[in-house]
């Protein structure tokens, strides 16, 4: 039992520190600062390559292409040049007015998948760094852009506050219409790619952020924005199903006064194949939400635990009820013995059971026994993790008192030697003349009460009591317990079975036949 026990505190130490990693170790999309490589479908670390795999990734393909269309409508597309270092992969092509270009991979993949980019603006007069996922054709999707110039709205001066960006410097801009900020488009079956409210209202240059976009096995998507382990905004749409392919892009739409460069390094992008929807709103959120789950999974693996060791400590359990074959009534205080891997005996209680607990599995031979009553041989029955079996006896009917007969007395002294004398024989009696004409009578048939074996008032009585019962037919009847019979009316009915017609058996419940009452009659 002492091993037992340090084996259950050294797994639930072991099952806890598992958790305890499991949900720590592994940051929340606001706090990491690079994707894990482990079990991933895509993985590209810029900051250790020379030139664009072009095994991962394809400059201005077909996809690339329709994505660009879709969502910078009239824009000219221009071919991404990208230049290594070991500060990652750096994109400095867009510097003219309402142009795009972008860098898709060659694989696509299917959702459930979440797919993780850091990239750091250097200079930004439109938009520096766009990152999403496309259909082939460029329909549906996510692209997180982000807009890192402050004076990039409708209202120069103003943007820097948001919300007070609304009076148009050009008249061929909408009003209340501020580029400033990282922000999310999403589409879906060939509808309009909405724009979301800001993901980062007020971003700046110099800062590594990390885009995060999951997307579920229903078409959910959530996509959201981190830095310095700071979470700083998310949104959620409905996107489909895909197949998606990434995308890495640059544009520069309309510019507010005039074009400028752009440019923004690339560190990495990890795509994995699996979404978790649900990223904290605040860093410190996360933390609590983080402490909460870690308490609740402790608790619960505890708890199972302590469930565990207690299940073992019980056992299996055999239960064995001992009943009255005739009456199905439990028969308190008969011996019942249990004989397999291990051996266990004890008396039934008033209910006619009782419950062997520490039960090791395997086959045990079940006996039973009671005054009064046959003890039937052993039963052997298969324990798992818990059985029940139930043991029915037979009553034991007292014989019938013999008859002392008396001898015939013998008159007169006999010697041994000598035997009785002789009787003479008896002169033949005359045979009765009968009438040829008269016909000799049939004897009666037995009356009912002869038939079941009681006397004549008794099998009355029995009679009325199934009519008043209602037992007269098999699907009325009922067991010799709730008809209120004894002992020996089902001792008589089973030496008399297949022979009784007024009193019909039915799996241990009983019926008058009235027709074979009549009949008899």
């Amino acid at each position: 039992m002492g091993l037992r026990r340090a084996g259950a505190i050294w797994v639930l130490f072991v099952l806890c520190a598992s958790v305890f990693l499991a949900v720590v170790g592994v940051p929340s999309p606001a706090q990491a600062a690079a994707p894990a490589p482990l079990a991933t479908a895509l993985s590209d670390d810029f900051t250790h390559d020379t030139s664009l795999n072009a095994n991962l990734w394809a400059i201005n393909g077909p996809v690339a292409l329709n994505f660009s269309n879709n969502n910078c409508p009239g824009c000219s597309n221009i071919s991404p040049t990208p230049s290594f270092s070991s500060a990652g992969m750096e994109i400095a092509d867009a510097n003219g007015s309402s142009v795009i270009g972008a860098i898709q991979s060659v694989q696509n993949f299917t959702p459930p998948l979440t797919v993780t980019a850091l990239v750091k603006g250097l200079v930004s007069d439109g938009h520096p760094f766009v990152f999403g996922i496309s259909s082939q054709d460029g329909s549906s999707g996510v692209q997180v852009t982000g807009n890192l110039n402050p004076n990039d709205c409708s209202a120069e001066n103003s943007c820097g506050n948001p919300s007070s960006c609304g009076t148009p410097a050009n008249s061929s801009i909408q009003p209340n219409q501020c580029y400033y900020g990282i922000y999310a488009r999403a589409g879906s079956n060939g509808g309009d790619w909405k724009k979301t409210p800001a993901l980062d209202p007020t971003p700046a240059l110099q800062i590594v952020y990390t885009l995060t976009i999951a997307v579920d096995s229903s078409g959910n998507a959530q996509f959201n924005v981190s830095a310095g382990g700071q979470f700083l905004g998310q949104a959620t749409a409905q996107v489909g199903t895909g197949p998606f392919y990434i995308i890495i892009a640059q544009s520069e739409g309309t510019p507010v006064p005039g074009p400028g460069p752009n440019s923004a390094v690339w560190m990495s992008v990890t795509l994995t194949p699996s979404a978790t929807l649900s990223p904290p709103s605040s860093s410190s959120s996360s933390e609590i939400s983080s402490n909460e789950w870690i308490l609740i999974i402790v608790i619960v693996v505890a708890a199972l635990l302590v469930l565990l060791v207690v299940g073992r400590r019980r056992g299996r359990e055999l239960t064995v009820t001992v009943l009255d074959s005739g009456t199905l009534s439990p028969i308190p205080g008969a011996e019942v013995s249990a004989d397999g891997p291990k051996s266990f005996s004890g008396s039934t209680g008033t209910n006619g059971r009782i419950a062997f607990g520490g039960v090791k599995s395997g086959a045990y031979a079940v006996k039973a026994g009671a005054p009064g009553y046959a003890s039937p041989p052993p039963v052997t029955i298969p324990v798992g993790r818990a059985a029940a079996h139930t043991v029915r006896l037979d009553s034991i009917t007292p014989p019938a008192p013999v008859a002392v007969v008396s001898p015939t007395p013998v008159v007169g002294p006999t010697r041994p030697s000598q035997e009785p004398a002789p009787v003479p024989p008896l002169p033949p009696t005359p045979a009765p003349a009968v009438a040829p004409s008269v016909p000799v009578p049939s004897p009666a048939p037995p009356a009912p009460e002869e038939e079941e074996g009681f006397g004549g008032e008794r099998i009355r009585a029995i009679i009325e009591t199934f009519r008043a019962k209602g037992a007269l037919s098999p699907e009325s009847a009922l067991t010799a317990q709730e008809l209120g019979l004894s002992r020996i009316f089902v001792r008589i009915m089973k030496r008399r079975r297949g022979k009784t017609k007024v009193f019909v058996e039915v799996n241990g419940k009983y019926y008058l036949d009235e027709n074979a009452l009549r009949a008899m009659k």
